[in-house]
């Protein structure tokens, strides 16, 4: 036995330095906090998705097929997170859970001339009413206005609230009446929208 006591001590050398960090950056678990203090739950969905499904919330996508899936309701790459999203939603409501909030960050992939794009994302869905359900909650059912609200909350997050304008817009997918595009200056940087009332039915 050599003995613990016979071993040398020598403190470790290595240099350490700083990265920079740009403070006009957040990373995505700042919104993820956000949006779990708004009263949201993080979901994580697959990245493969039933191609009829993604026709559906995302119509006219191209998706990447899959050469060999894992069943046949697994077999695009999403081209949003709008399709798990609504999976897990219906998910929920058909067990009896009428509120349900619901946000996923991930990448989506999209075919372009210059090949597959990975792009990150953030999107979310919610149903049911606008507060939880307690004695002193009056139970208003959840309007354009509740989700617009907490969208600004998060884009506070980010600094850009000033940034971004909501401008009334069409989607396929969303409600005429009830839809509106996130503009950057003259960049569309997201959707904000009831579903439209076919896009329900079908789902």
């Amino acid at each position: 036995l050599y003995g613990y006591n016979q071993l040398p001590v020598t403190a470790p050398q290595a240099r350490l330095r700083l990265t920079p960090r740009v403070e006009a950056r957040q990373s995505p678990r700042r919104f993820k906090r956000a949006l779990v203090d708004l009263g949201w739950q993080e979901a994580i969905t697959f990245s493969f998705v039933e191609p009829g499904l993604l026709q559906l919330v995302d119509p006219g996508a191209q998706p990447l097929l899959l050469a060999n899936p894992l069943s046949a309701e697994l077999s695009a790459m999403r081209t949003t997170l709008w399709a798990g999203l609504a999976l897990a939603a219906r998910h929920n409501q058909s067990r009896q859970q009428g509120r349900v909030r619901l946000f996923e960050t991930g990448l989506r992939f999209v075919n372009t001339p210059d090949g597959l794009q990975q792009q990150p994302m953030l999107a979310g869905i919610a149903t049911g009413t606008a507060s939880p359900e307690a004695w002193n909650n009056p139970k208003n059912p959840l309007d354009f206005f509740d989700v617009k609200g907490n969208i600004e909350a998060v884009l506070d997050v980010a600094g850009v609230a000033g940034e971004i304008r909501f401008v009334a817009g069409a989607h396929p997918v969303l409600h005429p009446g009830q839809c509106a595009q996130l503009l950057r200056g003259e960049q569309v940087v997201g959707w904000l929208g009831a579903l439209h009332p076919l896009t329900q039915k079908a789902l």
